[in-house]
């Protein structure tokens, strides 16, 4: 018999149900040639959950899109500048209506940017990639699909395993480097461990506006009825209208039923918002089949944002899209019990007040005395979100905005009505938001993984940033609303309990009866422009939390000489790359369902 026969690796495709395969080519005996297969035939299920308003949304009835975030990266920016031409001529009470929580469901639609996953587009549309924001999601689901799949690879000639892309490049490296306190590198056995596996990415997209209690009930269904299924039990997985509704179409991709279980639990990742539908789904429903959570930029115990932006309005481009002032963002997120969700909760801070009266700085730049903080008493619901006081989320004088997806007719300030009715809807949904604090409040799932920004004023000596790092345009902070304050001169002369508002310009500023003026001052606190990190870190210290990583300025590692990043792109930057790649290899090692030889005998 021939010697040393010349071996080569047959490259792996992907075919239209999803499933790698192999094309090899016969060679004649004398050609002394070994065609080698690679094959993983057990499978790691990654599903993604994105933020609040990450996921594409349509009408029930008519299947009309009624919420297609724009993507602001060159593939989208003609859509981009449409959407927002579109969003700017669009009024509160049109925008209101169309995005009632009853009457949407989610668009699976969505344009798909497959990158270097690998996979066809009707493959990513399967699982559930078009029913997310393609411009801050996809890139990163795509190096995820890519470099989980791409650890290592075995050299014949060298009779040797190498690491391969990330894991040669980065994944060796501490996690200290990276914005962790503590924490030691990847080993060589982990990365193995994991590289046996095949992971494919899935993704979960729900309705935003309803609770996140309902949307992990959804997505635990999606889980135990769909994707496990899929891979154990064989047969169809078809294109649903939603996640959770009845209607299919004949687009689909089929799996034949397989010898053994191949799938045993799936690893969740999520962004923002996601992880308290991640939270739900495993603290408040129990489900059982998640291996482990990878959370980023998480609001943990809510976001002082959520306050402010239903005051105020959204900040920056996006608020075009997302609310210019208070009337067009209290619209929608007052009937929105996801959105409410968002608020702090009773423990934010350790439940230390957040929202503030002040004077004005004093001339050397310090704060005076607080004239009014709350919650005093440690329960921001009644305190501040059902009152109806100048200073709480839906003041007596702003009480018109909760009615207004009830009717697509143009309401005029001039003509502003109390409705007993809407107050009380108001009230519920405050009452829900408290009970849903409570359920989730400190809990996660072992093992939970989690990074965040930390990144206040930018340190011009480790990176100017802007225009080819000249500094130039460059943004000068990502500061979020660790507390808010209602700043006004002379306000400590009267009583802010008996203040009433006369003239509120829906961002920000108002005028009271008594003549005083007041606005909200400018966010203080490191964060990622949304969330503060009297929020973000909160998980850090939990039983159940393994490891959280804080990206800025001044934080561990030589990765932090980089600026940090914005909320709503956070999965752009490679520390949050990093961060994800670290944590799911780390939870894979739980993954026990690959069998060993004596598995395989037996």
């Amino acid at each position: 018999m021939p010697q040393n026969p010349k071996r080569v690796i047959s490259p792996t495709f992907v075919d239209d149900n999803g499933q790698t395969f192999s094309v090899s080519t016969m060679s004649a005996a004398s050609a002394n040639v070994e065609h080698v297969i690679l094959s993983k035939p057990y499978i790691i299920p990654v599903l993604f959950l994105p933020g609040i308003m990450g996921t594409n949304l349509r009408d029930t009835q008519s299947k009309k899109a009624v919420w297609r975030p724009p993507s602001t990266d060159f593939q989208g920016l003609a859509d981009a500048l449409l959407q927002l031409i579109a969003y700017a001529f669009t009024s509160p009470q049109s925008r209101a209506a169309s995005l009632l929580m009853d009457r949407v469901e989610v668009d699976p639609n969505g344009t798909i940017d497959a990158g270097r996953s690998g996979l066809p587009i009707n493959v990513l549309t399967l699982r559930g990639w078009g029913t997310i924001m393609r411009g801050s999601y996809h890139a990163f689901l795509s190096n995820l699909q890519y470099y989980l799949n791409n650890l290592a690879r075995y050299d014949f000639e060298r009779c040797k395993v190498d690491f391969k892309e990330w894991a040669a490049e980065a994944g060796t490296e501490p996690p200290t480097d990276w914005g962790s306190e503590k924490g030691e590198a990847l080993t060589r056995g982990e990365i193995l461990h994991a590289a046996r596996y095949q992971f494919d990415v899935w993704v979960g997209g729900y309705n935003w506006l309803q609770s996140n209690r309902d949307s992990a009930e959804q997505i635990k269904a999606y889980i135990e009825k769909e994707i496990l299924p899929y891979y154990n039990e064989g047969g169809a997985i078809l294109l649903h209208d939603t996640p959770d509704g009845e209607g299919r179409d004949s687009r689909g991709m089929a799996r034949k039923k397989p010898s053994r279980i191949v799938a045993e639990k799936v690893i969740v990742v999520t962004h923002s918002m996601g992880g308290f539908v991640s939270r739900a789904l495993t603290e408040i429903h129990g489900c059982d089949k998640v291996l482990g959570v990878s959370h980023g930029v998480q609001p943990a115990t809510g976001a002082p944002a959520a306050y402010k932006r239903m005051r105020a309005g959204f900040e920056g481009v996006s608020q075009v899209v997302l609310g210019r002032n208070a009337a067009e963002v209290t619209a929608v997120t007052a009937n929105s019990p996801g959105a409410l969700e968002l608020l702090p909760s009773a423990d934010y801070n350790g439940g230390k007040p957040w929202l503030f009266v002040r004077e004005p700085r004093n001339a050397d730049g310090s704060k005076p005395p607080a004239i009014l903080a709350l919650p005093r008493n440690g329960d921001p619901y009644s305190e501040i979100y059902q009152s109806s006081a100048w200073y709480g989320l839906v003041p007596t004088h702003n009480e018109w905005m909760l009615g207004l997806g009830a009717t697509n007719e143009v309401i005029e300030e001039d003509d502003i009505q109390t409705s007993e009715t809407d107050r009380q809807t108001f009230a519920e949904n405050i009452r829900t938001v408290k009970e849903f604090h409570a359920a989730i409040g400190g809990r996660y799932k072992l093992p939970t993984y989690t990074h965040y920004g930390a990144q206040g004023e930018r340190d011009p000596a480790l990176d100017k940033g802007g225009l080819f790092g000249s500094g130039l345009m460059a943004a000068d902070n990502r500061c979020a609303w660790g507390t808010v304050s209602w700043i006004g001169q002379g306000v400590a002369r009267h009583d802010p309990g008996t203040m009433q508002i006369e003239l509120d310009d829906g961002n920000g500023r108002i005028r009271t009866s008594d003549g005083t003026w007041l606005h909200i001052a400018d966010p203080e606190s490191p964060g990622d422009g949304t969330v503060p990190v009297e929020s973000a870190a909160a998980p850090a210290g939990r039983p159940s939390v393994v490891m959280s990583f804080s990206h800025g300025h001044g934080r561990p590692g030589k990765s932090n000489r980089k600026f940090g990043y914005d909320h709503q792109d956070s999965y752009k930057d490679e520390r949050a790359l990093y961060a994800s790649l670290y944590a799911i290899i780390k939870i894979a090692q739980d993954a026990d369902w690959y069998p060993t030889f004596e598995q395989e005998s037996a």
